[in-house]
């Protein structure tokens, strides 16, 4: 082997070495894809090998990219075809070798001996079909299989999910919980899980929902961390064996939901001190920032893939301006002499590839991209999965529904304010519509979560998320989303290109009027810059938030006693102290206004009353627990204490819900609600505001209805339901909850409060994880398909339902969610 050269990358970035060099004039050549002359391209491909022996990471990667480079101006893929035979990169080798078949040379004893040693990169999947991994694959599965307590810290397309899969197969006789930080991604674990074979074979049911369990000793429990927290609390003698937490770079931030996360994995690991733990993560700089406090994962091992197949291509369009190259290896700007058209949409048209995905911030933004995009575009050649997606969403929703707009022009929105069912068929569609013509994704930061789609392209229109830029991680874990190695090594591809997917950066009126786009990739994309985790959940290790890591521990305590390991901690002291901590309430202090709150249900008592009726509960919640606690100004649950009409809204929009409407049917209902407000300002919250009106006189929070079209008016009744639907599911219902453990609440009201009904039938397919508008379809029609044991709060799903529904012609959207739903298929 040669002696590794000792160039750093700062060395070779010194202006008098890359100026009064014939690299850089040569590099920049090539990047732009020009035709060099034969001693050019000899001489490109000396400092690529030069560069490829450094001992320096980056100055390496700098010649793995060009032999990319080379390979994808040239078509000549010997060279790549060489440096992936010695860096162990099979998916690649046998890529190069079926564009070009006179690389497979076989006669040699080098090659023999190649051939034979290539066959240890083949796995065998649990379905029986063969795949070709990279070395950094395989060193990543067996550190998997090895260890109970692991981090894994992997980019997209490594297998992550198959790993974690592995892992469940692993202990199939034992209790399992995935977390996952999504409701999309429970269904889209779980299916993975149900058509592995190794765990149809076991026979093992897989949850999704904390009632669905049923004392047993072994399961598959795929939960959020708020599903799960109220699987713990409500089964205070439940351990389980197993944890394997997907997409754990959530739990470095200190909002609610990262630091919730933590303490179920703490009050799980205080259950059972030899519980196995795993987090797999496509980012990490260092994966011991994912320790706990009280030394919960000292045990824990971990291992990195330090393995690179893709490099990106940044472009910078500007409308207007010539684009450039931004190269993240020199932190230089190459130009590229292309014309960006002055118009934005013109310059998005102009880059999007055959797949794309469009990143914007705001849901609203990715409606009114979709809609101008819409309104320029020619129809589309619709296959006939798109057809089938245009009447289903037609059906479901309202044909005016202005997706299905989108869809006839080859355009898509996606974004965490759509209907969960409908996101996840959105995400089905672009990735298995088969039409050769362009189809473009617009979509949020809930592209971050772990969704798979088969994209080519990115194209950025903003640098931020929330009221933040990305940060580094979530930069890179964004452009990770393109270029997955199903699509890069497609046995029908000709090329190599996707080795260097393209990322797209056009700054326009989606982005901050100050975006900076240079400063952004020097600080993102910029190799020389070492990432770094910012951990701020003061439940880990690495934060330096002592006070938070106090009141968390504390509240943690309150929890699952004995867990913080900390002595003179306060606990509540009254019977609903205790239950706001065990339901998980956020809102307010519990320790200050928890005797306000006995008092108000001390009173609630003396009248010997239950609670009836949906306006009973809401003014029963609003004085009993929001009258006398101080809640910050943009709790949403103010508007609930301080105005009577905001009761009245939710208390009618809980008795739609409990008269079981489907959801177009709870469309029809806000549409000509609003109607009869038109000369009214609604208030709509900051996402989807028009116009500033009243206390809020600094926030556009409301909108005239009167300056909205029915289609208009569709469009917000969408996302509104979702919205409410989630206040409702996630804010009002631990004060339900509450209400409920403390025998306020009739039965039957409670179980329409919790699931829109109380038909015992239906309730058990929602806790099994079907669709409100799929549990009713089932239950009028198909109940003799599916087999409901009620005792045990059990479902089999058979693939004949799905097949069986296709056959009556039932709306698409349904058909796909029993497809995901089905539990008992043939082996």
């Amino acid at each position: 082997m040669p002696r590794p050269v000792d160039l750093t990358l700062r060395q070779l970035r010194l202006t008098s070495n890359l100026q009064q060099s014939r690299f850089l004039p040569l590099y920049s050549r090539l990047m732009r894809g020009e035709e060099l002359a034969n001693e050019e391209f000899v001489d490109i491909l000396r400092f690529a090998v030069l560069f490829l022996r450094s001992s320096d990471d980056v100055v390496s990667r700098l010649g793995y990219r060009i032999v990319l480079q080379y390979g994808e101006t040239t078509g000549d893929y010997e060279p790549l075809h060489a440096v992936a035979t010695t860096r162990e990169l099979m998916p690649v080798v046998a890529a190069t070798e079926r564009i070009d078949p006179d690389l497979a040379e076989t006669e040699s004893l080098a090659a023999v001996l190649f051939n034979a040693h290539s066959t240890n990169f083949v796995t065998v999947e649990p379905s029986g079909q063969q795949r070709l991994r990279t070395r950094g694959q395989m060193d990543l599965r067996a550190f998997n299989t090895n260890y109970r307590e692991a981090v894994i810290v992997a980019p997209t397309s490594y297998g992550k999910s198959e790993m974690l899969v592995d892992k469940v197969a692993q202990a199939l006789d034992q209790a399992t919980c995935v977390l996952v930080p999504t409701r999309a991604l429970i269904s889209q674990t779980q299916r993975l899980l149900i058509e592995d074979p190794r765990v149809r074979r076991a026979r093992i049911r897989v949850l999704t929902h904390p009632d669905a369990y049923n004392d047993e000793d072994r399961f598959i429990a795929v939960m959020t961390q708020e599903r799960f927290h109220r699987l713990l609390n409500e089964n205070p003698e439940l351990r389980v064996d197993q944890l394997l937490v997907d997409e754990a770079h959530g739990l470095l931030s200190s909002d609610q939901r990262a630091v919730e996360l933590s303490q179920v994995v703490l009050t799980a690991r205080h259950r059972n001190p030899t519980l196995g733990v795993t987090y797999y993560t496509p980012f990490m700089s260092e994966p011991t920032n994912l320790r706990h406090v009280n030394g919960a994962d000292q045990r824990t091992q971990a291992r990195s893939v330090n393995e690179h197949v893709k490099a990106e291509k940044f472009i910078v369009d500007r409308p207007g301006e010539s684009s450039y190259l931004y190269d993240q290896f020199l932190d230089e700007r190459i130009a590229l002499e292309e014309r960006v058209p002055t118009d934005e949409l013109e310059a998005l048209e102009w880059r999007a590839g055959h797949r794309t995905l469009v990143y914007v911030n705001r849901p609203k933004d990715a409606q009114d991209l979709v809609a101008r995009l819409s309104s320029r575009l020619s129809p589309a050649d619709l296959s006939a999965e798109a057809r089938r997606a245009i009447r289903a969403i037609g059906d479901l929703i309202d044909p005016s529904y202005s997706l299905i707009g989108g869809i006839e022009k080859g355009v898509l929105f996606h974004h965490g304010q759509v209907p969960d069912l409908l996101r996840q068929y959105i995400e089905r569609l672009f990735s298995t519509d088969p039409a050769i013509s362009k189809r473009i994704l617009v979509t949020t930061s809930t592209l971050l979560e772990g969704v798979n789609t088969p994209a080519d392209c990115l194209i950025l229109l903003t640098p931020s998320r929330g009221r933040r830029h990305l940060s580094r991680s979530g930069f890179r874990n964004l452009i990770g989303r393109v270029a997955r190695f199903g699509e890069v090594f497609d046995p029908d591809r000709r090329d190599l290109d996707l080795l260097q997917p393209r990322i797209h950066l056009i700054p326009g009126s989606y982005a901050p009027t100050n975006w900076n786009v240079d400063s952004f990739l020097t600080s993102r994309a910029n190799l020389a810059r070492a990432a770094e985790d910012e951990v701020r959940n003061p439940l880990l290790e690495g934060s330096a938030d002592n006070v938070g890591r106090q009141a968390a521990l504390e509240y943690l305590e309150n929890i699952e006693p004995g867990t913080s390991q900390l002595s003179g901690l306060r606990t509540a002291s009254t019977e609903v102290g205790r239950l706001c901590f065990l339901n998980g309430v956020y809102d307010f202090d519990i320790f200050e206004s928890e005797q306000a709150i006995q008092d108000q249900i001390d009173a609630l008592r003396e009248r010997e009353q239950l609670l009836e009726t949906p306006e009973d509960v809401l003014d029963a919640l609003a004085k009993i627990f929001l009258e006398h606690v101080d809640l910050d100004d943009d709790n949403e649950l103010a508007r609930i204490r301080d105005y009577p009409e905001a009761r009245t809204f939710y208390a009618m929009f809980i008795e739609w819900r409990m008269n079981g409407e489907p959801f177009k049917q709870l469309i029809s209902r806000f549409v000509r609600y609003w109607t009869q407000l038109r000369d009214q300002m609604v208030y709509v919250g900051p996402r989807w505001g028009e116009e500033v009106y009243g206390e809020y006189g600094w926030r556009k929070m409301y909108i005239r209805m009167a300056s909205k079209t029915r289609a208009g008016m569709i469009n917000l009744a969408v996302v509104k339901i979702k919205e409410e639907q989630d206040f409702v599911d996630f804010r009002l219902s631990k004060y339900f909850e509450i209400l409920h453990s403390l025998g306020f609440l009739e039965p039957r009201l409670y179980n329409q409060l919790k699931y829109g009904t109380d038909d015992p039938f239906i309730i058990c397919l929602l806790r099994n994880g079907f669709s409100r508008d799929l549990a009713r379809l089932v239950a009028d029609q198909y109940q003799s398909l599916v087999s409901v044991n009620l005792p045990e709060s059990t479902v089999t799903v058979p693939a004949e339902l799905p097949l069986a529904m296709a056959a009556q012609d039932e709306n698409d959207i349904l058909v796909y969610e029993a497809e995901t739903l089905v539990n008992l298929l043939d082996d």
